[in-house]
């Protein structure tokens, strides 16, 4: 094995002896869903998950060959493939979070006239569960359906994050630094700042970055323990988050949170 193989694969080395690939191939799922909109090149891949090349091309033809991945042959960018949805549509009957925050986060879209977006936490990332839009003229797509990005980006990953321990929040913020800068984050310090301050207030509160003028906020839902469930958030322009229209947004975004934690109570845990 070479130094950056021994590197790479570190922090996986408290676990169960002979589960080293099994464990590589998940961060390689992981990092193709990620990038699964635009797909993932090679060197991406490479880059970001720290092992050799050879490694990571001889794993994506095994996933190819399994139908876990697909290669688009003009482009060599790599996607998740449709055995990958297959069992999500399988797994999909058991964890009903989806469903159940539906009518909620259809109801806070029609009421702020905004979009809105379900987000939940997978690892060291949030996951875009669901995503609802208002009939408001202006329409914010910033984050699509099963987006992955690392957690604490965006002001729905700034709040899930923030419904966790202090020393969770530096860990999680730092462990992504080498992606951040990729999605507008460029001081890991500057967004630990921020997402305390989130934990401080109550919700998160950010300007897009790339995305001049549109402002979102967010706020976690926890359960009856405290734990974070999930996050949802309201995304739209400037104006319409400043004011007496953020008073109004931030007063419907916390009854629609503290309506989806009671849905949700007792049934979270036991998914």
């Amino acid at each position: 094995m070479s130094v950056q193989d021994r590197k790479a694969v570190g922090p996986l080395a408290a676990a169960p002896a002979g589960t080293q690939s099994i464990q590589r191939v998940v961060l390689i799922l992981r990092e193709l869903a990620a990038r699964n909109r635009e797909g993932a090149r090679l060197s991406d891949m490479v880059q970001s998950l720290g092992l050799e090349q050879p490694t990571v091309h001889r794993m994506l033809r095994s996933l190819v060959a399994e139908s876990m991945a697909t290669q688009d042959p003009e482009s060599k960018r790599y996607f998740l493939g449709q055995a990958v949805y297959e069992l999500g549509l399988v797994a999909g009957h058991r964890f009903g979070l989806k469903a159940l925050c539906e009518p909620l986060l259809s109801s806070l879209s029609s009421l702020t006239r905004d979009t809105t977006f379900l987000l939940v936490r997978s690892g060291d990332e949030s996951v875009c569960l669901d995503r609802r839009e208002g009939d408001s003229p202006i329409k914010i797509f910033t984050v699509a359906l099963g987006d992955r990005r690392p957690l604490g980006v965006g002001a729905s990953g700034m709040a899930l994050l923030s419904a966790y321990p202090e020393e969770e929040v530096r860990r999680v913020i730092l462990a992504n630094a080498g992606r951040l800068a990729n999605y507008g984050e460029r001081d890991p310090a500057a967004l630990i700042a921020r997402v305390l301050e989130a934990k401080e207030r109550g919700y998160s509160l950010r300007d897009l970055p790339g995305y001049e003028g549109i402002r979102a906020i967010g706020m976690p839902v926890v359960d009856a323990d405290g734990n974070p469930v999930c996050a949802l958030s309201v995304s739209t322009l400037v104006g319409r988050l400043t004011g007496q229209n953020f008073e109004e947004r931030h007063r419907l975004l916390r009854e629609h949170c503290d309506a989806v934690a009671r849905v949700t109570t007792g049934r979270v845990g036991a998914a």
